[in-house]
């Protein structure tokens, strides 16, 4: 990788994991569940500790770091719960002094695995090279975690997929954080072009006739892209199509947004950051599906050249489109992108994910994403999914009901309507209009979850990747499984 822009993906030293039956000279800070720490036990007493799930106490004693580790009943414990501890254990300790820490606990091999994978998901912040010098008040002195087991060998195997998929839920953190001045439409192609094992493609909207697409990014002085990844895992069989919005930069147009928070939005490519990440994911641990992820990538502007209300455009599947309000963009290149999937591809499932209304936020808060689709087989294997991975969906009803607002005096439709109204169905039936009926089809509105608003268990306040997992989740659900 090169260029100014590679420090989009430059992050700090990535955690060291290794497994062991004993700790290597040196390593003396440890972290023990109460049931193995009987050289603490007098010590408790004399602290607020109840072994409480996800409660992490560190002990100074003469003998160095101890750490005592909660996990209420053992019999209770299931794998979101064990990633959890693990993210608030390196949260805890991350800065107190210890370095390398071994972790002797009560647990199987893939359990342990499975705890602190929930470890090397929290252990992410934006690349230091955005800053002249560190932030001396959020050093990170943990370097190194040692996974203390009877059996090394078998907790390495399960947390060697693991891993991949971490790397992956960071990369796509490092897409969704990076400036807009950093991560342009351009540089966002040379990004994704990296990724091993993947191939990418690169459509030109005017000439692919994805002329919503290039409507949105016609504003900029980057132009917009349709960036194809390509990953071939499954012989001959019909891809899953992954759809991405990629707006690397969202004013709102001549709609230009209020200036509070305005800077949030160089994180509208949310969509397309999980997109790339699972990508990324299932490449690294060669999953035996085929998929194309779809990103595309614009930058909505205001100049001379941007889209005005009023426009009327015709889009890939040769429907037109009266631009009410130009921060509607996003529904606009998912159509695009969404048709000339399945129109080129013939997928045998496909799901877009975008940062696309503040509605969805309003109805469900920042707890779940919206699920919306027709297909209750698709609907389940994705809320399956979302429970399993802790990158929950609940879904919404995709009804004609409203779609009178959708309809235009002069075109085929209207990307919105200014009337109140449920935006984020008025979106997700927006989109419906552009994909074949009998092609399975998701829209998961990702809008409050693609960044933290606080610091959780599995993610500081800031970037979450989230869909990543859960995307990666759903593949081994439907194609990996045994049946």
């Amino acid at each position: 990788m090169t260029g100014w822009w590679r420090i989009i993906t430059k992050t700090p030293d990535k955690l060291q994991v290794s497994f062991a039956t004993e700790l290597p000279p040196g390593a003396r800070a440890i972290a023990a569940s109460s049931a193995v720490a009987e050289d603490l036990l007098a010590k408790i007493g004399e602290h607020d500790f109840k072994n409480e799930p996800e409660q992490v106490l560190p002990i100074l004693t003469d003998g160095g770091w101890r750490v005592l580790v909660g996990f209420g009943d053992l019999a209770k414990l299931d794998t979101a719960c064990l990633r959890r501890i693990g993210g608030q254990i390196f949260a805890e300790l991350k800065d107190v002094g210890i370095t390398r820490l071994g972790l002797q606990l009560d647990l199987a091999p893939a359990q342990l695995a499975q705890l602190i994978y929930g470890m090397r998901l929290r252990a992410w912040r934006p690349a230091a090279h955005y800053r002249q010098r560190p932030d001396d008040e959020k050093v990170w002195h943990l370097k190194q975690i040692i996974g203390l087991t009877d059996a090394p060998g078998a907790a390495a195997a399960c947390f060697e997929r693991l891993d991949k998929i971490a790397d992956a839920v960071h990369f796509a953190r490092d897409l969704v954080v990076a400036p807009a001045n950093y991560l342009t439409p351009k540089s966002f192609l040379d990004l994704v072009g990296e990724i091993k094992g993947v191939s990418l493609e690169v459509v030109d909207p005017v000439k692919a006739g994805l002329h919503l697409l290039q409507a949105v990014g016609q504003g900029s002085a980057f132009p917009p892209a349709l960036a194809i990844l390509h990953y071939q895992g499954g012989g001959k069989a019909a891809p899953l199509a992954l759809v991405g919005k990629g707006i690397t930069f969202d004013t709102g147009g001549i709609d230009i947004k209020p200036r509070l928070h305005l800077e949030e939005m160089k994180g509208d490519m949310g969509g397309a950051a999980a997109v790339a990440g699972a990508l990324m994911a299932l490449a690294a641990r060669r999953a035996p599906v085929n998929v194309v992820g779809l990103l595309a990538i614009a930058e909505n502007m205001v100049s001379g050249c941007a889209m005005r209300p009023g426009d009327v455009v015709k889009g890939f599947a040769g429907q037109t489109v009266e631009i009410i309000d130009t921060d509607a963009e996003g529904r606009l290149v998912l159509a695009d992108a969404l048709a000339y999937a399945a129109a080129r591809f013939k997928p045998s499932v496909m799901i877009d994910l975008a940062t696309l209304t503040g509605a969805v936020e309003i109805t469900l808060g920042f707890e779940r994403a919206g699920l919306f689709t027709a297909d209750d087989r698709l609907a389940s294997s994705l809320f399956a999914a979302g429970e399993a991975e802790d990158e929950k969906l609940w879904r919404l009803p995709l009804t004609d009901r409203y779609d009178d607002a959708l309809a235009s005096p002069i075109a085929d439709l209207r990307n919105c309507t200014w009337e109140r109204g449920p935006d984020a169905l008025h979106a997700a039936r927006f989109l419906q209009h552009f994909v074949p009926e009998q092609v399975p089809w998701a829209h998961l509105d990702i809008a409050g979850l693609s960044e933290a608003q606080e610091d959780g268990p599995l993610a500081a306040e800031g970037p979450t990747g989230f869909g990543v997992r859960l995307l990666d989740r759903l593949v081994s659900d439907l194609y990996e499984s045994a049946p």
